[in-house]
C-alpha cells in the first residue's frame, strides 16, 4: 500500500519560491541602504540616485551580510514550501490521480 505520492514538482516550486524570496529580501535591504545614504530609488530601474547625476545599481549596495540574510530567508522559504507541498500531495494526491 502506497502512503504518499512521489513527485518532484513540489521541490521545484520550493526552489523557485526560495530563490525569489531571497532576491526580494536582498533588493529590499539594498533599497533601505540606499535610502539611509540619502539616496532616492528609481521607479523603473533597480538604481539608486545618491547625488544629483550619480546613479548606482542596487546590486552595488549589496554587502556580504545582506547576502547572508537573503540566503537564510530563501532557505527558510524553501523548507516551508517543500513541507507544505508534501503535506498537500499526501492529503490530496490520491484524489488527483
Amino acid at each position: 500500500m502506497e502512503t504518499g505520492t512521489r513527485c518532484a514538482c513540489n521541490y521545484s516550486l520550493a526552489i523557485i519560491c526560495g530563490v525569489f524570496a531571497g532576491v526580494a529580501v536582498v533588493l529590499y535591504l539594498a533599497g533601505l541602504r540606499c535610502l539611509d545614504a540619502g539616496g532616492r530609488l528609481s521607479d523603473t530601474a533597480w538604481t539608486c540616485e545618491i547625488a544629483p547625476g550619480a546613479i548606482h545599481s542596487l546590486w552595488g549596495l549589496v554587502t556580504p551580510g545582506i547576502i547572508a540574510v537573503g540566503v537564510v530567508i530563501g532557505a527558510l522559504v524553501y523548507f516551508v514550501v517543500a513541507a507544505l507541498g508534501r503535506r498537500w500531495l499526501f492529503r490530496y494526491g490520491k484524489r488527483l490521480a
